[in-house]
């Protein structure tokens, strides 16, 4: 399996995936190979990278805004102040302390902690996301969904029965569950706000 890792500071990451047998960068960048790993180090300005389908990617910046597009395989991305966006991944793991957070489809777990961001999944296995200022929103998740915040809106949508553990200290909370899934009987359902409307539908 190749796995990438890509380092920068202040400027943006932007990866590629497709269908490729090598790894192309584009940029100034110290680039290491060992056999199917490859490391890029920026050195400075914008780094456009080009993986093969499917490959495993990790990119840690402090202010670079990161952007994966195209299938790719584990993704894990660690930012400062810089806005994620991955739009198909294998599975996910995203930390940032105050940025926006977009993540298109992760077919496995999707697990992105934020201090301060918004924070949008399209489509998920399942999800664990933490968020202390911003809204979440799952847009349709096939798993489990753990969903926290301390201010703002939480809406998530369950494309089958499994468990919704959602809670917010102030803003609405709500969970749309399959058409005939009750909560209780055919999954857990706990929803709940400090100072927001619960709503819990199933329709």
């Amino acid at each position: 399996m190749v796995s990438v890792r890509i380092s920068s500071t202040s400027h943006a990451v932007e990866v590629t995936a497709e269908e490729r047998a090598d790894v192309d960068v584009r940029g100034r960048a110290r680039v290491t190979v060992d056999g199917d790993r490859t490391t890029v180090d920026g050195v400075s300005g914008k780094l456009d990278v080009r993986v093969p389908a499917g490959a495993d990617v990790v990119v840690g910046t402090v202010s670079g805004r990161v952007r994966i597009r195209g299938p790719v395989g584990a993704v894990a991305v660690t930012t400062v102040s810089a806005r994620i966006e991955v739009e198909e991944a294998t599975e996910l793991d995203a930390r940032t302390e105050s940025a926006r957070v977009v993540v298109g489809r992760s077919e496995g777990m999707c697990r992105v902690r934020s201090r301060s961001g918004r924070v949008e999944v399209g489509a998920c296995a399942g999800a664990d996301l933490s968020t202390a200022s911003g809204r979440i929103t799952v847009g349709e998740a096939s798993g489990p969904v753990s969903a926290h915040c301390v201010s703002g809106r939480i809406d998530v949508t369950m494309a089958t029965a499994d468990d919704v553990d959602a809670e917010t200290v102030s803003g609405r909370v709500e969970v749309h569950l399959p058409p005939g899934v009750e909560p209780g009987v055919d999954c857990s359902c706990e929803a709940r706000s400090v100072s927001g409307r619960v709503q819990i539908t199933s329709s």
